[in-house]
């Protein structure tokens, strides 16, 4: 299955810079005698469970809030799944280079010289922001939306993905600082303090306060670095918890409100169609087919 999700031949012949996927069930189908080579890098962001690799002559044990860079060209076998394992992949295509990103995707996806690969756990802070972003990045593509935009909205997401990968690599890999401007480290603070409180905070207002700047100063500063307005990034925050409480079925839409800090089923229903283009009622239902199927 692994080989499966990381055939970046499948991602360059549909023109996209990158693939994500979050993975709730899991079923090793590589034989133990069987070796298979990424031709880009791959990150794998682990949310519960355990995950055993062989990389070269090296076991990797990956465990809950580990995080896996993989550069291209690395080769891995004997891949063992175990209970409760869940994780989000994202593959690169190689057309991400050369398209003008705000940042370098090289610093963390090149790691160790580019050719070996690199295993980090993450502290409880870091785990949340980047899960916060994989998860948006989740949500973000499964809508449907025109090439164009959809092209340039993937430069945007990409952005707040690599800044972040950046942060993590001057704290856990890099052998000297790094340099972050004054707003680069504002809307990190920023990403901190939402992926705690996305569900019962929904303003700028709010994150500007804990934050100790203005709203105003708060949105200039995200919008310069992400490319987003901190309003979009709130939003898209609310309906990733939303996707996540909606999968469980023995939750009803006013209890899902309720957690949400909505006034009503309605408002809430009103809320999630105007982004995700159906009602929380159709996405619940599709979640439901979609995990029939597999």
């Amino acid at each position: 299955m692994l080989k499966d999700l990381i055939d970046i031949e499948r991602i360059e012949l549909s023109g996209q810079m990158f693939k994500i996927y979050f993975v709730k069930k899991y079923a090793a189908k590589t034989a133990a005698d069987e070796t298979f080579v990424i031709h880009n890098p791959v990150l794998l962001l682990m949310k519960s469970g355990s995950f055993k690799m062989q990389i070269k002559e090296v076991s990797r044990e990956l465990k809950a809030h580990d995080l896996l860079i993989l550069p291209k060209n690395a080769s891995f076998s004997k891949v063992e799944a175990g209970n409760k394992l869940q994780f989000f992949l994202i593959t690169f295509s190689s057309e991400i280079n050369g398209r003008g990103f705000m940042y370098n995707q090289s610093d963390l996806l090149s790691s160790n010289g580019g050719n070996q690969p690199a295993k980090i756990s993450l502290d409880e802070n870091d785990y949340r922001v980047l899960s916060l972003i994989c998860r948006l990045l989740y949500a973000e593509l499964s809508n449907h939306l025109s090439s164009e935009f959809e092209i340039k909205l993937q430069q945007i997401s990409l952005n707040l993905l690599l800044f972040e990968l950046n942060l993590i690599n001057a704290k856990y890999l890099s052998a000297g600082d790094m340099h972050f401007s004054r707003s680069e480290s504002l809307v990190s603070h920023f990403l901190a303090v939402l992926s705690i409180h996305c569900r019962k905070h929904h303003t700028v207002k709010f994150y500007a306060g804990v934050l100790y700047v203005s709203a105003e100063h708060l949105s200039k500063m995200v919008k310069e670095v992400t490319g987003k307005t901190a309003k979009k990034i709130i939003t898209e925050a609310v309906l990733s918890e939303a996707a996540g409480l909606l999968e469980n079925p023995n939750l009803t839409m006013t209890e899902i409100a309720e957690e949400l800090e909505f006034s009503s089923a309605a408002s809430f229903s009103i809320f999630f169609r105007k982004s995700m283009f159906c009602t929380p009622s159709e996405y619940r239902k599709n979640t439901i087919e979609r995990f029939k199927s597999c």
